[in-house]
């Protein structure tokens, strides 16, 4: 079955919608003949983005959207639902990142990720449950990252969300099974998107810059095509990116080699790698 057929007429309710990953997100399910409901907090970004969408502009539906107001996001499940009167995809895409030492993070600023990273897609996914298993089918889709594997330097306030992601996603599957619900937990590394730029650091100060590693990165529009792939095959876990991606292989089968390799700068070991891997190629 081609991605075309398979996701014709599916609405697909995307967080984080207005950049990045899920921007281009965006473009290809639309592509594709899905019915959107795209969300973020900047309705205006939201805007731009449904009038460039490929197929029919301007048809998706802006549900503005802050992860980090908990009690509001019951309400706007509801408004989600109303638009087409079903949901048949959640992708929770929508995070913030942080670049500071954990111990230069304020607790203020772990809860704030905390509750974008974490509780936001929690408290969409509840909502939306009793939906899914009234119609026997749905599928939630989680956009994690490496950092929810392993911690690095700099992402503690990041990475714990991340973690704690994989440990109720996976724990819900598992009382989900035969209930025509579905989890995909999607893993990417080193994507080509401005997530470092729109970073916090540990007092809550923008970061505000795209770091080296990014610029040159895994293109996102093949990154985001591989993760629909994934989608279309209800892959329980998927990692999508360059050669970082053996830092999950070296956590499976050695962390304390891991643990040395990403003790002091990671990216620019990982690039040196690289550079040395593309010279005896």
């Amino acid at each position: 079955m081609s991605l075309k057929s398979h996701f014709q007429g599916k609405v697909i309710w995307i967080t984080g919608a207005s950049s990045g990953i899920g921007e281009e997100m965006c473009y290809q399910f639309s592509d594709f003949g899905a019915k959107l409901i795209i969300s973020a907090r900047n309705e205006g970004k939201l805007k731009r983005v449904n009038s460039q969408l490929p197929r029919n502009p301007g048809s998706a539906k802006v549900l503005p959207i802050d992860l980090e107001n908990l009690s509001e996001l019951p309400g706007k499940a509801k408004e989600a639902m109303s638009f087409f009167g079903r949901i048949d995809i959640l992708i929770n895409n929508a995070g913030m990142a942080v670049r500071d030492f954990a111990i230069n993070t304020s607790i203020e600023t772990d809860q704030k990720l905390m509750n974008i990273n974490y509780f936001g897609a929690v408290t969409l996914t509840k909502s939306l449950l009793p939906h899914f298993q009234e119609q026997g089918s749905g599928q939630l889709v989680v956009i994690s990252s490496l950092s929810g594997k392993y911690g690095v330097p700099k992402l503690a306030a990041y990475s714990a969300p991340k973690h704690a992601l994989h440990g109720f996603f996976e724990s819900l599957r598992s009382e989900l099974v035969d209930s025509g619900i579905f989890i995909s937990i999607l893993i990417p590394g080193i994507i080509q998107t401005e997530i470092t730029a729109h970073a916090v650091m540990g007092q809550g100060e923008n970061y505000g810059k795209v770091e080296t590693a990014f610029k040159k990165a895994y293109p996102t529009e093949k990154a985001v095509n591989e993760m629909i792939l994934a989608i279309s095959k209800r892959k329980e876990e998927f990692y999508v990116g360059g050669m970082e991606g053996v830092t999950l292989w070296l956590n499976r089968f050695s962390p304390w080699l891991l643990r040395r390799f990403i003790r002091n700068h990671p990216l620019k070991r990982l690039r040196k790698l690289k550079k040395s891997l593309t010279f005896w190629n």
